[in-house]
């Protein structure tokens, strides 16, 4: 079989080791507990630092999930740089030279960290001067942040891990080097799951970046352990590579390099298409980025401690079945099939494709070159989803082409392995798979109706049902042939080509447009679409509606969330300043969308509208806009492009008179939450805005998955603010909305005639007050 690693046990070496000097055993010991624990805290830190990081730039991009898609090319091209100078320095470099430079590295490195911690609040965290000025373009941007702030001590990171486990293996640990690489795995596993659940909960964000740098000093003491190991014993190192006997054979094949390739390539592409998945309808926190990369180191920690955990015969059905529910799901739009099914689908892919790169791993002799290329694979992936499909398609097709390679990918497997269960299976079972998997798409269909339309408008149960029929009359002719009929042909063959064909023609039939569809765009920010509706056009971002416009001569009529009965729509009614005629209304707006508000405008009246994705700013300023509502309003209407916060910190007023009567943050309609906009940082710049004498904000959340109230009213509580929340139940074409409306004067809230009315299912809950610093979503995460 591929990937065949068998060589002399690990208890045979101990015993001759012991043999010939009773110390050794101990310090055998000894020494896999400092190069495990070193190579433990090493990917703990590695993985740290990325969300860490992350997290605290992403306020300065919007709160867009392309920031983690982005970090994540950047720490995977960093992972390649490092291990291409573990490569390079194994194999070009003799041992004492090895150490030497590492050694030095570590030092360099080290003392950069500190330099940082006294300059920047962490050594990690960069000062307020590298926030982006202008952020239509960020990419190139988050990318000389991550670099300056963390690319260095994280290359120290990479590198590390293939030299400890190069020289560990020089020390006499044969095939048990490998249990380094699941060591390495798991820590890097625990580095993700205890920051949202432990350390983002409990600790502001600098102090995280200030716990990180100590704990990256105490990483440096114990590789320059390591390395005091690896040179008392250059003696023994010497010696083993000089006997022996025969040295094993190595992997020449190119087919076995372009394995190593491109399995970890599907993976890694894959997990960033499933994270934008979820980050763009539900919203881009650490929590979502932490459950795919999570699941996807999972994968790796199982494959590589022990063969019995991938079962190609169990895992390729599952998924395959896998594969036809995330399709209903994508074809109808079926959010909570989406968030149940995209993980599971993620992790059965990342089981076949890391499972299938054990079994092809070399001796490890060959050790940084596998590296290496698996490292130069997942970069691939990652700037594939990250830096091409932004550009190529309009929505996240790069999901579908990732989990249709998976397929191949296995099936080349399979054909490349003379014992799997592909040649080892007789028609009988393959029958019977056949008839299971129909039975199964039937009871799911039962359960999803989107499901079993899927399989009706792909012809699934006729193309299944001939095959079945196809497969039971082989079975039958030649129940009696001799094996030397046969050679290496099963029925089971015909079964697998022909469900993995109608599995890609179901992803192919996922990519296309759904009906209704008038325009399709994507961008850093996300994918947006404008349907065709029977009253007038839609616009959604993911699958929430972001505005809409109704059809002549009700054109310049608001719709969706923003009807005159609506909160806003009683604010922009009967302000103060419209009800007793003193003037007219100055009014801010955060989230441009459809720019429905624009029709509450008078004459005489100022709107000013903040929108981060220029895609959806084309919408309503091209020559012949979409949306019409900037274009026909009477108020002067200006739009300014980039995230409203920076842009709100950096503009100043001369008096009252040039602040606003009302302040509208309608950012939160959807279900990609950005945090920064709800922080106490965020409402001190809100009140900044806001005429002192009747102002009003104005706060939209409508949000499936959160419930943001508790931060709001946190946030009113500490500011001393009057507030009322008004829900309306959707009716006709207007969409249920909820609005949260915060005054400093008195009266001025009841005013508007409103009475106050909460959104049905929430309860009354402690409030929360967000800082810069430290927020915690995942206790407002609606059950």
């Amino acid at each position: 079989m591929y990937g065949d690693t068998t060589s002399v046990s690990s208890n045979e070496v101990e015993l001759n080791q012991f043999s010939t000097n009773p110390g050794s055993m101990f310090r055998s010991r000894r020494v896999q507990w400092l190069f495990a624990v070193t190579t433990f805290l090493s990917a703990f830190l590695l993985f740290q630092v990325q969300l860490i990081v992350s997290k605290y730039i992403l306020p300065w991009f919007g709160g867009s999930s392309a920031v983690w898609s982005t970090s994540m090319l950047v720490f995977q091209v960093l992972l390649l740089a490092g291990y291409i100078y573990s490569h390079l320095l194994s194999q070009c470099l003799p041992g004492i030279a090895q150490r030497r430079v590492h050694l030095s590295l570590l030092v360099v490195v080290s003392l950069f960290v500190l330099a940082l911690q006294i300059h920047w609040p962490s050594a990690i965290t960069p000062s307020a001067a590298w926030k982006p000025e202008f952020s239509v373009d960020p990419v190139l941007r988050v990318v000389l942040i991550l670099v300056a702030s963390c690319g260095l001590p994280f290359f120290a990171l990479a590198t590390t891990g293939p030299l400890l486990q190069h020289w560990y293996a020089h020390l006499g640990s044969g095939e048990r080097t490998y249990k380094l690489y699941s060591i390495s795995n798991l820590g890097s596993l625990l580095g993700l799951l205890t920051f949202p659940v432990l350390f983002e909960p409990l600790l502001p964000i600098k102090v995280q970046g200030l716990l990180w740098s100590l704990l990256f000093l105490v990483f440096a003491a114990g590789c320059a352990a390591c390395l005091l190991e690896a040179r008392l014993h250059a003696s023994d190192e010497c010696k083993e590579e000089s006997s022996g006997g025969a040295p094993e054979p190595l992997v020449r094949r190119p087919g076995a390099y372009s394995m190593w390739f491109l399995l970890p390539a599907c993976a890694s592409a894959l997990l960033l298409a499933t994270t934008n998945l979820l980050c763009q309808d539900v919203t881009s926190v650490p929590l979502l980025w932490v459950l795919p990369l999570s699941l996807y180191l999972l994968s790796f920690i199982l494959c590589f401690d022990h063969p019995r955990w991938y079962r190609p015969s169990l895992f390729h059905p599952v998924f395959v079945a896998g594969v036809f529910l995330i399709c209903g799901a994508l074809v109808y739009e079926t959010g909570l099939l989406q968030l149940l099914t995209l993980p599971v689908l993620l992790f059965l892919a990342c089981m076949i494709c890391h499972g299938e790169l054990v079994r092809l791993k070399p001796k490890v002799q060959q050790l940084t070159a596998f590296y290496l290329t698996v490292s130069a694979g997942g970069v691939a992936g990652g700037i594939f989803v990250a830096l091409i499909a932004p550009h190529i398609f309009t929505f996240f097709t790069e999901f579908q082409i990732a989990v249709g390679a998976t397929i191949v990918l296995a099936l080349a497997c399979l054909f490349q392995d003379p014992e799997s269960w592909l040649f080892t299976r007789n028609a009988w079972l393959s029958l019977a798979i056949g008839i299971g998997l129909i039975l199964a798409a039937f009871g799911a269909g039962q359960i999803w109706p989107e499901v079993q339309k899927l399989l009706w408008s792909t012809n699934f149960y006729p193309l299944a049902g001939v095959i079945v029929l196809l497969v039971a009359i082989g079975a039958y002719t030649f129940r009696n042939a001799s094996d030397g009929v046969l050679h290496r042909f099963r029925f089971v063959q015909v079964l697998v080509f022909a469900i993995a064909a109608l599995a890609i023609a179901v992803l192919v039939r996922s990519t296309r447009p759904l009906p209704g569809l008038f325009f399709s765009a994507r961008n850093f920010y996300g994918a947006i679409r404008v349907f065709n509706v029977p009253r007038g056009r839609m616009l959604m971002h993911g699958h929430t509606i972001h505005g809409g416009q109704f059809d002549a001569p009700f054109d310049r009529e608001p719709a969706t969330y923003y009807g005159r009965e609506s909160g806003i729509g009683a604010v922009m009614t009967n302000h103060p300043h419209r009800s007793a005629g003193s003037g007219n209304l100055r009014v801010e707006i955060v989230g441009l969308g459809s720019g429905t508000l624009a029709a509450y405008g008078k004459p005489g009246d100022y709107f000013r509208y903040y929108e981060i994705n220029p895609k959806v700013l084309e919408l309503s300023t091209r020559p012949q806009p979409v949306f019409t509502y900037l274009r026909d309003s009477p108020a002067r209407v200006d739009v300014a492009l980039g995230d409203a916060r920076l842009l709100m910190e950096r503009e100043s007023f001369a008096g009252e008179d040039q602040k606003y009567d009302v302040v509208v943050v309608d950012a939160f309609s959807g279900d990609a939450i950005p945090v920064h906009l709800l922080t106490r940082e965020a409402f001190e710049t809100y009140w900044q805005h806001l005429n002192g004498r009747n102002g009003v904000i104005a706060i939209h959340i409508s949000s499936r998955h959160v419930n943001l109230l508790p931060v709001i009213q946190g946030a009113a509580d500490y500011f001393g603010a009057d507030s009322l929340i008004y829900y309306e139940e959707g009716r006709g074409p207007f969409l249920s909305n909820c609005w949260f409306l915060l005054a400093r004067s008195p009266g001025v809230l009841e005013s508007l005639g409103l009475q106050a009315q909460l959104p049905p299912g929430i309860k009354a809950t402690p409030t929360h007050l967000w800082t810069d610093d430290f927020s915690d979503i995942i206790t407002l995460m609606k059950k």
